[in-house]
């Protein structure tokens, strides 16, 4: 008898009949199990697969509709997402709490009591409306693979305290070569996170080594390191890379052990990306550099990155910068840094009136000036009564994103209830991605801005094409002066967004 590996994706239909509710938890238990999951794991996707499923088949059907629901299970980067499908009623978040505590599930019913068990059970939990073709609800859940701690005593990897001596760096000089990341070494990858910033950093998987090693398998991650001659990983930076976008790529995960910096370690591991990045045909790179310091602004920049974004408390206050800044006044604002590789494509996009002029500046800091057009209708004209978007958020860090795949009539209803339900969750920060290449974005950004966001900068290349990014604040004081920027279109962009944030006097 011969052993095979799991089924990588599969898919059961249920009628809408809460009865058909156990048969998808077998299910489910099942693919758990087959993935690698341990008893107390697939007890938690049951419980969070079953609410979600229990609750839709409630909330969005009548008893006497004939209709299904889709489930389907499909193996992740280090786990299982679960999508379940239907085309009933559209999600109303209007008047859900978020309850904080884990006993407040006990108290609660209905929606309120499957939102919260959903987020209890699951890693992440994310909602797209797709139209007329329904709406989605995604779950996923990730294997439990050992943290840092499971390898080194904790006295062993205590962040790093540097002497102050007014500047980062090391006293000496120290030869080390960058090379791509062995799979042992991930080990040594997560530690230098962890003595860079404890367990602050935003990306959790860094501190977990066994998923570092298969984000790098499955090419989501390209990592280089840096390594000394008595082979000490001394930083670490990685290519990251999406399905839906394989020809653009993010410089990200960048970390130098603090008694290194001030070594050139960070431009060398930049160096050897870009050059891995062309010669894979990427089209374009981008970067978010911090802005409570400028060391990572003057080393992206010296390489062709220029400034097109400004995310304004785009990260929580409690990220720690280990020997640059230990505790953060505020939340941290990043810079989308952007270069092109390739020549674009000089496609037309509809960028609102009122902002026209400051996206053509910032589109000849990073390149080629595209080609604006205006809408030659006077007024709107939607083809679709309903709204395709994708609603997501990262709980621990605060930011939520809405991106809008295409405009139907009820667009600004849709935004305004994602935007609800952000704020009923407590999410500090949210995102809004609108597609320059649609010409119903000339017309809705000011409808967006009466809801209370705001212009904060461009991502060309992104998932929907380039795109014009609007955020908004959930009671969230930011102060632009301690905003640290290295370039001259970096200031004029934060004097720009602080004029158009509506939260400053």
């Amino acid at each position: 008898m011969t052993t095979s590996e799991p089924c990588q994706y599969s898919k059961l239909t249920i009628p809408t009949d809460i009865s058909y509710v156990g048969v998808v938890g077998a299910y489910v238990r099942q693919v758990a199990q087959n993935f690698g999951f341990d008893e107390r794991a697939c007890l938690a996707i049951v419980v969070g697969v079953e609410e979600a499923v229990s609750n839709i088949i409630r909330e969005a059907f009548s008893p006497d509709d004939q209709a299904t629901l889709d489930i389907s299970c499909e193996r992740v980067s280090m786990g299982l997402k679960i999508v379940i499908k239907d085309k009933g009623l559209p999600f109303k978040p209007t008047g859900l709490l978020s309850p904080k505590r884990a006993s407040d599930a006990k108290q609660l019913s209905g929606p309120q009591r499957a939102l919260v068990l959903m987020k209890q059970t699951m890693d992440e939990v994310s909602f797209r409306n797709m139209g007329l073709e329904g709406k989605e609800t995604h779950l996923i859940k990730y294997l439990q693979t050992g943290t840092i701690e499971d390898y080194y005593q904790i006295c062993e990897i205590e962040p790093y305290q540097e002497v102050r001596t007014g500047k980062p760096g090391a006293a000496k000089a120290v030869e080390f070569k960058v090379r791509p990341m062995e799979s042992h070494e991930a080990i040594e990858v997560s530690k230098c996170f962890y003595k860079s910033y404890g367990y602050s950093f935003v990306y959790r998987q860094i501190y977990y080594p066994d998923r570092i090693i298969e984000l790098n398998e499955i090419g989501q991650m390209e990592s280089v390191v840096a390594v000394t001659p008595d082979n000490e990983v001394i930083g670490h930076c990685a290519l990251l890379k999406w399905d839906s976008r394989p020809d653009v790529a993010e410089i990200g995960l960048a970390v130098v052990k603090p008694e290194f910096r001030g070594q050139g370690c960070l431009t060398r591991l930049t160096e050897y990306l870009i050059e891995k990045a062309k010669s894979e045909k990427a089209q374009a790179l981008f970067v978010l550099a911090a802005t409570n310091h400028t060391y990572s602004q003057q080393v992206i920049h010296r390489f062709g990155f220029n400034d097109c974004s400004l995310l304004v408390g785009f990260g929580p206050a409690t990220l720690s910068f280990r020997g640059l800044t230990d505790t953060l006044p505020q939340r941290e604002t990043y810079l989308i840094c952007f270069r092109y590789l390739g020549m674009p494509e000089k496609l037309p996009l509809y960028p609102p009136e009122h902002h026209k002029e400051f996206i053509r500046k910032l589109y000849r800091n990073i390149g080629p000036e595209p080609r604006f057009e205006t809408p030659v209708e006077p007024e709107p004209l939607f083809s679709e009564p309903q709204s395709k978007l994708t609603a997501a958020h990262y709980s621990p860090s605060g930011f939520g994103w809405i991106e809008i795949e295409a405009y139907g009539s009820d667009v600004v209803q849709e935004v305004k209830a994602r935007l609800k339900e952000f704020c009923l969750k407590h999410i500090e920060v949210i995102q809004l991605y609108c597609n320059l290449g649609d010409p119903l974005t000339y017309y809705m950004i000011a409808e967006f801005e009466q809801l209370g966001f705001f212009f904060v900068g461009l991502k060309p290349s992104s998932t929907l094409g380039d795109a014009l990014i609007l955020q908004y604040f959930n009671n969230v004081a930011m102060d632009y002066n301690r905003i640290k920027l290295a370039s001259i279109m970096g200031e004029e962009l934060q004097s720009y967004v602080r004029e158009h944030d509506p939260n400053q006097d």
